[in-house]
């Protein structure tokens, strides 16, 4: 399976921006929870990263870089993402006995900040996406793909808070005697932060897909990392992970960086 460009509910290390009168630093990275926080009008935000994925049953190993997301506060609660897989490259089998690397597909989509988290209420975000099919012949889906998922957040203490999305994404795969099959999937994920210092952060996190008309079993796993808040507006992450049911990755790790801009 193809491991999605890790995005992340980071709570830990807003101190320290906040001190500075600048809005907390929040990213959408190195996980898969998406944070139901929007950029704020007049910043521009870039994530940055590079994976590795090894998926035994199919003796695939699969390396993406540079993983980018690039997200642009348009009005208050509304932010246009941009997207992008980056350089792919496969091996199969343990004496390379296929490989395969181009460049991937892209993703255009935004997100809207639906509420504040009030009480027992969450914070809540809608994100609408979809793929543009400009990756090479190997790693693109030659159809625009949607994707729409809701994203909560709960506060649970100081150092502590809870983020989760549900959603449906679509995927193109070629069809019997020609042509394409678009098919569905539902997702979920489950992230809690932890607040270590004023710098750094961590997270757990479990998170999954469900076939809807697309075939196969679910495919769940599990993953953790460590974000540094280097400056107020650039962070630094490490995560990595394992798959707990066959469809699923059997392991993989990552590394990245996020910036935003005025400094």
């Amino acid at each position: 399976m193809r491991v999605f460009s890790f995005v992340v509910l980071i709570l830990a290390a807003g101190t320290s921006a906040a001190q500075q009168d600048v809005p907390e630093l929040i990213t959408d990275r190195p996980d898969q929870t998406e944070s139901a926080v929007t950029v704020a009008p007049g910043f521009v935000q870039l994530e940055v990263g590079a994976s590795f994925t090894h998926d035994g049953d199919a003796d695939l190993d699969t390396f993406e870089a540079p993983g980018s997301l690039l997200r642009i506060g348009l009005v208050k609660r509304l932010e246009l993402r941009i997207g992008w897989t980056g350089h792919v490259s496969q091996d199969v089998g343990a004496e390379g006995l296929f490989d395969e690397s181009g460049v991937g597909d892209a993703e255009l989509g935004v997100k809207v900040r639906l509420r504040d988290e009030q009480g027992r209420r969450p914070e809540m975000a809608l994100l609408l996406a979809g793929s543009l099919p400009v990756g090479e012949a190997a790693f693109t889906s030659d159809r625009v793909d949607p994707s729409f998922r809701l994203a909560l957040a709960h506060t649970l203490g100081e150092r502590l808070g809870l983020g989760y999305n549900v959603g449906v994404e679509w995927a193109s795969e070629p069809g019997v005697g020609g042509g394409a099959t678009t098919l569905s999937s539902y997702l979920y994920t489950v992230a809690l932060g932890i607040g270590l210092s004023e710098r750094t952060g961590a997270f757990v996190e479990l998170f999954g897909t469900v076939p809807g008309s697309a075939s196969g079993d679910p495919a769940h796993s599990f993953d953790g990392g460590f974000t540094f808040l280097l400056r107020p507006n650039v962070q630094l992450d490490v995560a990595g992970g394992v798959g707990l049911t066959d469809e699923a990755d059997d392991w993989f790790v990552g590394v990245g960086v996020s910036a935003r801009w005025p400094r």
